[in-house]
């Protein structure tokens, strides 16, 4: 075996990276080997590589900092794909360690084989190709330098997926490095690390910040747009002396996990809701926006229609993201370091803050707000009915996983989450495919009730994700169960060409209720009202195990009510 494998897993290690996750396999067994033999990795093993990427994106989407994916060659590579893009988007950082045979076998009909060089191409932040030393002439230096390079970029200068395509000789299964040889590379390799470190981005420099400046005391209306992101604690002092200002609309995205630093609320069905008249009334003059992509469509329809004399777009990533075509300047800066010099802006007596647009935009969030709370506190057997009653008996200080399709558009039409909870959903890509993985790796690496609101057809697309030994007793899935892909009921297009229903819509006679118990986990059913408190009672019981709840729904009836509930209006 090729000794450098070593080099790989000492670097991650002595770089801070605590979780691998591993997918059986012959050709990568040299790498499983090096991390197992090094530095005290958490070890996770799902057999079912498509999977396992998600749960890796979980673990990294908790902890913010790189998990570490390693399989076999061939096909075992390919099947990272969906959970590489979406972690690419979401920017979440993950290091794939992909085996793979001796470069002069490809095309040469060997087995297991694929070009693997580069297969992520625009998805991942950086790929590299290790060497494939011969045995005994293994360079640990060089190994170390490409490693430490690919954990940096990572997370710097944004966080994303950096793919290491690792080719390996046999022998593939020779005995252990002796203990004093990984003594002398460790001590080799931290010398090297520790001249080797990666600088911060720059704050904003006097000039962006004068214009700032100027374009924060002059503009009347102002809006700030906190998109999809990670719970950033250190954000928080900023953020609420921003929200206290007298003329800031602050607005942040259902899965901003900033939601306790907004001023106003609803903003996704609000939009949907009010005359030509107001919503020229709440237009902004200036716009500062970061975070990544927001749900809300309606949302992201009406900023397109806006025209501020300002846009700042504080981002970190390189690529200018001009998602409203209204962006006057870019800053590529600290966010926090950005918002703390906002947040200490003077006013002088020529430029006093005005609250009469903050105080528009409460008004209709506040009208709005009652209007949807008298609409869905009725006791109909509804998602959306069941959806409140939910979101007021999720447990507090719950991991909130949200899958892609109905669901998660619920949690932001209703808009009332709890602030204690922690909120996650794959909006990179918006995909089903790996929505209870993500949600399974997530639970193993934090102590919180993680609770995942999901769709028929998310949770058995997904059903791989239990393929485990060691499925976390802090995990609960709701699945709703409506037939099969009830979300191409309640959008406009589909809804326009119901002879076609059945190619868009995906019914199906498969049991939510097999999956649970043939994978050891608890299973509660129901599907009505009157039953609904008592079985969340011993559902969210923290002393039980992983649990599946089904809530079962009609399709038709959904859609109906789905469409009274667009009709509301101020």
């Amino acid at each position: 075996m090729q000794q450098h494998v070593h080099s790989i897993a000492i670097t991650c290690g002595l770089l801070g990276i605590k979780h691998v996750v591993i997918s059986p396999g012959s050709r990568s067994a040299p790498l499983v080997l090096a991390f197992a033999q090094h530095h005290n990795f958490n070890i996770h093993v799902a057999i079912d590589e498509r999977s396992a990427a998600y749960m890796a994106l979980g673990m990294a989407q908790q902890k913010q900092i790189p998990v570490v994916l390693i399989c076999t060659s061939g096909t075992a590579v390919a099947n990272y794909y969906p959970a590489v893009a979406e972690a690419f988007y979401q920017k979440i950082p993950l290091l794939l360690l992909t085996a793979d045979r001796p470069y002069d076998l490809l095309d040469q009909q060997d087995g297991q084989m694929i070009n693997q060089k580069n297969l992520f191409a625009h998805h991942v932040r950086a790929f590299y190709q290790l060497s494939c030393y011969p045995h005994g002439a293994e360079n640990h230096r060089e190994t170390t330098v490409l490693v430490a390079e690919a954990i940096g970029l990572t997370t710097f200068p944004a966080k994303g997926p950096v793919h290491i395509n690792v080719p390996l000789k046999e022998p593939l299964y020779p005995k252990a490095i002796l203990p004093n040889h990984i003594q002398k590379l460790e001590k080799s390799i931290l010398k090297w690390l520790t001249s080797h470190v990666y600088k911060p981005l720059d704050g904003i420099s006097n000039n962006d910040f004068i214009e700032l400046e100027q374009a924060w005391i002059s503009a009347p209306k102002k809006i700030i747009l906190i998109g999809q992101g990670a719970m950033h604690d250190k954000w928080i002092t900023p953020l609420m002396a921003l929200k206290d200002q007298a003329d800031v609309v602050i607005i942040a995205d259902v899965v901003s996990n900033k939601h306790a630093m907004a001023n106003v609320h609803h903003v996704d069905k609000l939009l949907g809701s009010v005359d030509d008249k107001i919503l020229k009334e709440l237009s902004p003059d200036l716009l500062i926006s970061f975070g990544g992509p927001v749900l809300s469509k309606s949302l992201k329809n009406w900023l397109k229609q806006q025209k501020p004399t300002w846009h700042f777009r504080i981002q970190q990533e390189p690529e200018q993201i001009n998602t409203y075509n209204n962006v006057t300047k870019f800053l590529r800066v600290d966010v926090f370091e950005t918002l703390q010099q906002i947040a200490s802006i003077k006013w002088n007596n020529n430029h006093k803050p005005d609250s009469i647009f903050i105080n528009k935009w409460k008004k209709v969030s506040l009208d709005i707000e009652k209007k949807i709370t008298a609409f869905v506190q009725k006791p109909i057997w509804s998602e959306l009915h069941v959806t409140h009653y939910l979101l007021n008996h999720i447990p507090d200080c719950s991991n909130l996983q949200l899958a892609n399709s109905s669901v998660v558009r619920y949690v932001s039409w209703l808009d009332m989450l709890n602030k204690s909870w922690i909120v996650n959903s794959n909006r990179g890509t918006s995909g089903i495919d790996g929505c209870t993985s993500t949600a399974l790796g997530a639970a193993k690496v934090n102590l919180r009730p993680t609770i995942l609101l999901t769709g028929d057809i998310a949770f058995l697309y997904d059903k791989n994700a239990f393929w485990l030994n060691d499925i976390p007793q802090n995990l609960r899935v709701v699945v709703f169960n409506n037939g099969g892909g009830g979300i191409f009921t309640l959008i406009d297009g589909p809804t326009h060409h119901k002879q076609f229903t059945h190619l868009f819509t995906t019914p199906h006679q498969h049991n939510v209720k097999s999956v649970a118990v043939d994978n050891g986990l608890d299973y509660y059913f129901c599907e009505s009202y009157s039953n609904l408190n008592k079985v969340l009672n011993q559902f969210f019981e923290p002393t039980n195990g992983a649990a599946v709840l089904e809530l079962k729904f009609d399709m038709k009836k959904n859609a109906k009510i789905f469409e009274a509930f667009k009709k509301i209006k101020l």
